[in-house]
This record gives C-alpha cells, structure tokens and sequence, in this order.
C-alpha cells in the first residue's frame, strides 16, 4: 500500500508539473499552454447535449450500458443531457469516421488502440486534475501518457485491466490430489500452481481419458495469452524506439520451445482461436471436458452462469447451481514457469526452480473524441462512470477488474490477484501506439506453425534452439514488413 501511494504522489506531481510547464508545440504547428489546451472543458455542461458512448459488447449485450445512460441522464437532468448508446461497432475507427462526423462522443478502448488514436490527434487530452486518479497505480496511468505540446498529457481514464489468470473446476480435482499433486503441502494443487505439473496433470488426463479429455484447454494461436511465454523469458516488444522490435530477444527461444512442448500435450483441436469460446462449454458441462483454462478473468462470469446451468440440469435448485458454481469456478495466478524452460521434468523444488511468469496486459477507458461538440456534457460522462460506486456497479456487472487499487482489493478474488501482479510489475503492457497493431498476425502466425510442428507436423522443423530462434527472428522479419506496409498505407 505504501508503494501505491508513493506511486500516485509521484503522478500527481509529474500532473502538475506537465500543468505549470507552461507551452509547446504539437507536431504539425500550434502552440498552446496547457490551459488553453483545457479551457473547453471549462464552465457549466453544455445545455440540451446528446452524447454518444461507444462501450464494449459485453457491456451492450448485459443491458449495464443502457442502466448507465439512465443513471447518468437522471443525474444531469438539470441540464437535459441525453447520453444514448453510440449503436456502433466497438472497433469503430475513429480515425476514419471521426472526421466524417460519424463516430462516438465519448468512447471505451483499450490503450493500443485509444493511443493509436491520441497519436493521430483524434482524442482529447483529459483535465487529470478534473478525475479520481489518485487510487491508479503510474504504471497504469503512463499507457495513457503521451508527450504532446511540449506536455506529458494523458488521453484516458482506465477503468478495467487485463491479463491472464488461470481458472480451474475445484470440483473435477482428483481425490487423492492431496496425496499426490500437493509435494509443498501448502493446500494448493501443484497442477494449478506449476507448469510442470499441469503439464504431467494434461498427459495423464489425456492418457487416460483416450483424448476425449483435457487438463488445460486454451488457443494455441491466441497471442495475447501465449505471448507470456516468451515475454518472461526476456522478449520484449518495442525497446527505445519502434526500430527495436525484442520478441526475438535472447532466451526466448526458451519460452518458446516451452510452449511448443505445451502445444504437444494439448493437441491439434486447440490450435484454434474457436478455442477460447470452446472451452466455454468444455470447462462447464457435465462431463468436466477440461479441468482448467489459461484466460482473461472477464469471461469468469460466462463460466459460472454455465456451470450453474450444469448443475441444474442435475438437479440442483437455482440457488444451490450458482453457489455451487461460485465454489468450484476457482481463479488463481497464472502457473510458474521452470527456470530451464523445460515442462516436460519433474520438479523436486518447486520455489527453487520455477519464477512467476510475466503476462501481456492491456487497460481499458474511457476517452472523448476529438470531434466532439460536447466536451464538457463528455467529460461529466468519463467522471461519473469512473466514481468509485459507478466503477464498482460495473466491475459486478460485467467481471471487469478495475484499474483502482483500493476497489479490486475490497473485491477480492481475481480483482485482487490481477491488481497485484500489475503492481508487481508482473504484467507487460501493450504498448501503447498504433504500431502495436502489427505485431499480432505474425505471432498468431508464429504460434500456429511451432504449434503444429509438435502435434500434426509429419517431419517437425523446431527441434532446436537455433530453429527456434530462427522463427523469432523470422516473426520480428515479419512485423517489420507489416510495419513498413501500415505505414506507407
């Protein structure tokens, strides 16, 4: 706790310097002080304003966006503001449609693609000093920072973050897993707690299930749940400049042939991106399909209605289903990885020889569109869905984790667990700007072939550490191309 509050002392400080600085310059001509910069958010809400708020499908599909609206128009009755739901595709671009006057007023996005649009001047700098900041870790905060004007000015307000965590059916443990898959006796299954183990647990349920079971289900091609593998063994996506592309760092190709030994285990049915919906299904129906899943904790809601609806099916009454559900749906941190990178030994010191992996993550929020005639009716909007209640009310709702530290430790559970590991520095952030874009075909590209090199693949390729890294550096070939590509386009 005092960490985080050293942290947000140093932003507060940083925010106020960028706000005494006094002027610069944009790229492109114009030179405005920060006051100026802020003056339209200044004075009473515009009069008679219709917002439009662009919010992710969950958020849609739930009917919370519509019950915020409400709330959020009742609130500013006095001022007969109408936020309305924008009725766009969530991935609307901005860069094209904004200009055009067809876009939202205020809009939800994860950092990449937020920046990416701050980077091309088609989102607002936000008046820091106006919003509850004070609970938000810097390192979330700084994806959202860009040095414009001679500033370090901030383009949004994080409401959730994201990152993979792994959830298992406590339910479908092996009876005797006390016995023996607890060697450290601390009263957590050693396949839930390491990838070796997992790895030996997914073998033997493979075995002897005759492949019509699994221990861990998940994409083998999804590469924001995969790229961790390679990220904690020294990769890194974008050093000092865009021109230092790290996924081909040395030692990667450690985490790679980790994965590639994973994908052996797993099989070619999850070499798929059906298969983050599949395992839906495979992780909650009656016959315990998968045991565990490696994933982002939003989808925990989903599980837990299906598993519930399992259990009814099986007799229970609603109420017993989703207690039920709640009990045997657990979440815990990702599983450590070997020091070695080899998943397929037996551990015999657990602490000794495994490290806690790093995981890619992201951050969502809130923005106001730079074409907006409302900005002052937007940012009531941004302040009040990011109030302390308001942002609790939504992480309830929709199984977001909140970006504030004080609220996902009064809501425990994965809220809890994912907000340390930010905090930890445990958890690498999406870059935040428009070329991150290009770097996810080439790795689902690279995950699908070293995948299939280990599971269909009739005379395997990367059966080394030099093909190995050949593939990096083949992938980092690849995002340089797409880069080059994107950026003449």
């Amino acid at each position: 706790m005092k960490k985080i509050k050293l942290l947000s002392i140093c932003l507060a400080l940083l925010l106020a310097g960028a706000m005494l600085a006094g002027c610069g310059e944009r790229t492109g001509g114009g030179t405005f002080t920060y006051e100026e910069l802020m003056a339209k958010f200044e004075g009473e809400i515009e009069q008679n304003a219709t917002i439009r708020v662009l919010d992710n499908q969950m958020a849609i599909e739930t009917g919370h966006l519509q019950e915020v609206l409400d709330a959020f128009n009742e609130a500013y009755s006095a001022y007969n503001v109408n936020a309305v739901d924008a009725n766009m595709d969530q991935y609307v671009d901005l860069e094209q449609n904004g200009p055009d006057g067809y876009g939202p007023d205020v809009l939800y996005q994860a950092n990449d693609m937020l920046m990416r649009y701050a980077e091309g001047g088609h989102v607002l700098p936000l008046p820091t000093e106006e919003l509850d900041i004070s609970q938000i870790p810097s390192t979330v905060m700084d994806v959202y920072r860009l040095e414009t004007y001679g500033m370090d000015l901030y383009y949004g307000m994080p409401v959730a973050q994201q990152s993979t965590v792994l959830t298992y059916r406590k339910d479908l443990l092996p009876a005797n897993w006390q016995e023996e898959w607890d060697d450290n006796a601390n009263g957590v299954p050693d396949m839930v707690e390491n990838m070796n183990d997992l790895y030996a647990y997914s073998k033997q349920v493979k075995e002897e299930s005759g492949g019509s079971k699994y221990g861990l289900y998940m994409s083998l091609v999804d590469q924001y749940f995969n790229s961790g593998y390679l990220l904690s063994f020294g990769a890194y996506v974008f050093g000092d400049s865009h021109d230092d592309i790290g996924l081909n760092a040395d030692g990667a190709e450690v985490g790679l042939r980790l994965f590639r030994d994973l994908a052996g285990v797993l099989g070619s049915t999850c070499i798929s991106q059906n298969a983050t919906t599949q395992v839906a299904a495979y992780l909650t129906n009656a016959a315990g399909t998968a045991f565990c899943t490696i994933g982002t904790p939003d989808w925990l809601t989903t599980f837990q209605e299906n598993l519930a609806a399992t259990y009814v099916r099986g007799g229970m009454s609603q109420q017993e289903a989703q207690q039920a559900a709640q009990e045997n749906l657990v979440v815990v941190d990702p599983p450590r990885l070997p020091k070695d990178g080899d998943i397929t030994a037996e551990l015999t010191d657990m602490e000794a020889e495994t490290f806690e992996p790093t995981t890619m993550g992201g951050v969502n929020a809130f923005g106001i569109s730079s074409y907006t005639k409302y900005p002052k009716a937007s940012l009531a909007f941004v302040q009040f869905v990011s109030e302390y209640e308001n942002l609790k009310w939504r992480s309830e709702a929709l199984g977001a984790v909140p970006a504030r530290t004080d609220l996902a430790a009064e809501l425990g559970g994965v809220s809890e667990i994912l907000s340390e590991r930010v905090s930890g520095g445990l958890v690498y952030m999406m870059p935040s700007t428009r070329d991150t874009q290009y770097i996810w075909d080439p790795l689902s590209s690279l995950f699908n072939d070293v995948a299939t090199d280990n599971t269909t693949r009739a005379d395997p390729v990367y059966t080394t550490a030099d093909s190995l890294k050949d593939a990096l550096d083949k992938l980092v070939a690849d995002i340089r191309s797409a880069m080059a590509v994107g950026n003449i386009s």
